[in-house]
């Protein structure tokens, strides 16, 4: 009896100093801007083909080629796939302005595909695309593209909470971007955000690496060896407008690609001169990432809610579970079946005996009513009333009906009062037997 008196006392005081320590980091940390995760990726040097695909999810010959080239898109990790979206002309609720201004860029009409920003040989855009000559060719083009690199685009990413409920409101991205060697006054650095996969697997024909969001400065010196410190990213007004909802446990579904694209300046050339008239842009430096998680790169004040939440979480889970096992062994555990009674051959009335096992727990217990639903009724009262700790006890009831209640179930409430536990009401619903 002490013992269940001390937990009850110590449970709200346990509770109080979990919560203490959640409320004083909260209240280091600035209301406005909160932290999520952040993350760094180091350029790795390298470059890989970038193939972008202009598709709406609303013609055939889009759907047709992603099924076709499913696995190459979302696994093969030698080449970089973006899906943009032109909502001209389109009902796909993938399809954004971002996608038209890049499809106009590159003179792409639905559906096409691009690979370092040049067509495909012999393939055709918009109806006369042809899905299966455009996967061949594919597979024949991408080891021969990419491989150039001209500048060192380290990326640093921070995911910032406004509102405090966990979910990404904006986007932070740094770069202390280095050319390797002059540039041309082209030149310009794409970031797209990308939905990875969706959230849903089986909402139907979608392709991976879907382009959200995207954005592209030219704010950087074409100087080689010269370092300008970046600033970008997505607002929060973008990721509303775009319907971009990233819980940041998980945000690995989204990552960031950024790439360079334009000309470097011909050996001896100055910095930022214009690039030749008739040469096509190419890939000049790539980076591609994950958005951190919700716990990289956080600092332990910033930490320290989520695993003052989380140790609070488990603690009320695991004091549940020793309730739920105290009180298990505590009350009364009562079994039975419904069986068939002698029938009396005059009468419509249909008899059944409930053969009830009860065995009682820690504590000792004392029976008050028995009663029993509608339509069913019962035919005597229960003998039992006080029933001692750790006893077994079995009883007979006699119930009756009427045929046309056998679907029925016939569901005994028990009143009982235990020990330390107070008052109980417990339910035993039975089914009659069949035949």
């Amino acid at each position: 009896m002490d013992g269940i008196q001390r937990s009850h006392v110590l449970v709200p005081i346990i509770l109080l100093m979990l919560l203490i320590p959640v409320v004083d980091a909260q209240g280091e940390v600035s209301v406005d801007r909160y932290i999520l995760a952040s993350k760094s990726v180091a350029d790795d040097g390298a470059t890989a083909p970038l193939i972008e695909w202009f598709c709406n999810s609303d013609i055939n010959q889009c759907n047709q080629f992603e099924e076709d080239n499913a696995l190459s898109m979302d696994k093969d990790e030698g080449m970089v796939w973006l899906s943009w979206h032109p909502s001209i002309n389109s009902n796909d609720p993938l399809s954004n302005s971002d996608s038209n201004f890049r499809a106009d860029e590159l003179s792409a009409q639905v559906p096409a595909i691009r690979v370092d920003f040049q067509r495909l040989e012999g393939i055709e855009d918009g109806p006369a695309f042809n899905p299966v000559r455009a996967g061949l060719a594919l597979n024949g083009t991408t080891p021969d593209a990419g491989g150039v690199v001209a500048a060192e685009l380290p990326l640093e990413v921070t995911l910032i909470d406004i509102d405090g409920d966990d979910i990404v409101d904006e986007i932070d991205i740094e770069s202390d971007f280095k050319p390797l060697v002059n540039l041309s006054s082209d030149v310009i650095l794409n970031i797209a955000l990308v939905e990875w996969y969706p959230e849903v697997w089986n909402e139907g024909v979608r392709p991976p690496h879907v382009v959200r969001e995207w954005t592209a400065t030219q704010a950087f010196s074409k100087r080689a060896g010269n370092v300008t410190h970046l600033v970008s990213g997505f607002s929060f007004e973008h990721l509303e407008a775009a319907g971009i909802r990233i819980n940041s446990d998980d945000s690995q579904r989204w990552g960031l690609v950024a790439f360079l694209a334009g000309h470097a300046v011909a050996e001896g050339g100055a910095a930022g001169e214009a690039p030749p008239p008739s040469e096509p842009s190419v890939v000049l430096a790539m980076t591609e990432m994950n958005l951190p998680t919700m716990w990289e790169g956080t600092s332990m004040n910033e930490a320290l809610p989520r695993i003052g939440f989380l140790t609070f979480a488990i603690i009320c889970v695991i004091i549940i579970i020793l309730t739920e096992k105290q009180r298990e062994g505590a009350l009364p555990r009562i079994t039975g079946r419904l069986l068939n009674d002698d029938q009396d051959g005059d009468s419509e009335e249909l008899r059944l005996v409930a053969s009830l096992d009860i065995r009682i727990g820690k504590y000792s217990a004392r029976m008050g009513k028995v009663e029993i639903s509608d339509p069913w009724k019962m035919k005597k009262r229960v003998d039992l009333s006080e029933l001692k700790a750790d006893s077994e006890h079995s009883i007979r009831l006699q119930i009756k009906g009427i045929p046309e209640d056998i679907e029925e179930p016939v569901v005994i409430r028990f009143s009982l009062e235990v020990e330390t536990y107070g008052n109980w009401v417990m339910d035993l619903s039975l089914m009659a037997p069949r035949g």
